[in-house]
């Protein structure tokens, strides 16, 4: 079976993206508006993008009017944001979170997960994550002006938080940060069923 991208709306090719690219890791991003209001949203079109400098990268989509969702005009505004990773007790509050609410609901409240300061930015992290990349803006790379087109969003991290319960000998440890990953429609997934592959040595 073969598609033309241009032969078919842009929901129909989301469906085929979101259920063939998988799983995705979700970031769970907070930020704050210039006049103090704070925002907390999920994103699965989420991953690293370097680590010297340590980059993370997300798209947040045009709405269906394409008009900029809070998270992106408040990076715009604010250069600012934090990355929480959701682990799996966290993922009721965190899909909490994925409505289309108001620009100053504070969803942190909506989600009942409590605000801690950060060190380096404005935008609080989420106390209840495991782990929290505070992030300055690098670089928007907008994609497209027509709804559900992403802004690359590449954030360079300045500060790190893990929670000492999911290190072990220095080192995180996956089964103890138990983190969730978003499929197709609305399901998701853990990372509980794994197996290991060594690289080759040539």
């Amino acid at each position: 079976m073969e598609i033309s991208p241009e032969s078919r709306s842009s929901q129909d090719i989301y469906k085929i993206l979101i259920g063939t690219v998988l799983p995705r890791p979700i970031a769970w991003v907070s930020t704050v508006d210039l006049s103090g209001n704070l925002n907390l949203a999920p994103f699965s079109f989420f991953t690293v993008a370097s680590v010297n400098p340590p980059i993370l990268c997300f798209s947040p989509l045009l709405k269906e009017n394409s008009i900029e969702k809070d998270t992106l005009a408040n990076i715009n505004q604010t250069g600012e944001f934090v990355v929480n990773i959701v682990s799996y007790g966290l993922a009721q509050a965190m899909n909490r979170t994925s409505g289309p609410y108001p620009s100053k609901v504070n969803e942190f409240d909506v989600a009942g997960v409590t605000p801690r300061q950060s060190a380096f930015v404005k935008p609080p992290c989420v106390a209840d994550s495991l782990v929290n990349f505070e992030c300055k803006l690098q670089q928007i790379i907008p994609l497209g002006s027509e709804p559900m087109a992403g802004n690359l969003i590449l954030g360079k991290v300045c500060n790190i938080h893990l929670h000492p319960d999911i290190v072990r000998n220095g080192e995180v440890e996956s089964e103890s940060l138990d983190a969730i990953g978003r499929l197709g429609g609305n399901m998701y997934s853990t990372i509980r069923d794994c197996f290991e592959m060594e690289r080759p040595a040539i």
